[in-house]
């Protein structure tokens, strides 16, 4: 029986975290199946999703990690998944597209935009934000990868989220995957 794990691990940023937790996952007999990882404002985050071998329990991994998480000071948090959980999403429920949000920093872009994407039923499967700029005059910047379904008219979308941006005071654009310029 496939018996799952995702590990969710957080602390100061610092070379060789992900190096600490991928050998323990390592000598353990552990696949790693899908991995985040980012850096925020000098704070390590990562996330993953193992498949345990048949032999390792998770109270046995989690056993096996006190020593990284003692010795890099991480905060890891383990939740087993069922076969299920873990395969879900492999199938894109709809197009991919990237919404970027850009404007002056202030409370309620991040809840507004994505109150709206929720209320399409769009899906937001990865977000970034950073503040960057002067401090006197701080630029929010927000780039977030969707899945739009089928049945939303994307023209309908981009009116509505050319409204939205008046309303919030942001400039806005959304881009097909396909079409991304490097």
């Amino acid at each position: 029986m496939n018996r799952f794990v995702i590990i969710t691990a957080a602390g100061p940023d610092r070379p060789g975290i992900v190096a600490g937790i991928t050998r323990v996952l390592y000598k353990t007999g552990c696949n790693i199946e899908d991995t985040s990882m980012t850096l925020l404002r000098g704070e390590f985050a990562m996330m993953l999703i193992v498949k345990l071998p048949q032999r390792l329990k998770v109270q046995d991994l989690e056993h096996h990690f006190k020593a990284v998480k003692k010795s890099l000071g991480l905060a890891l948090l383990m939740k087993p998944l069922s076969v299920k959980e873990a395969r879900r999403n492999q199938k894109p429920a709809g197009h991919p597209f990237i919404l970027s949000v850009y404007g002056s920093d202030h409370p309620g872009i991040v809840y507004r935009v994505t109150r709206l994407l929720t209320s399409r039923a769009i899906n937001v499967t990865d977000m970034n934000t950073r503040v960057i700029g002067p401090v006197r005059k701080p630029i929010y910047v927000m780039v977030l990868e969707v899945e739009i379904p089928e049945k939303v008219r994307i023209e309908g979308l981009k009116t509505a989220l050319r409204t939205l941006q008046k309303a919030v005071k942001v400039d806005m654009a959304l881009h097909p995957v396909e079409s991304a310029q490097f």
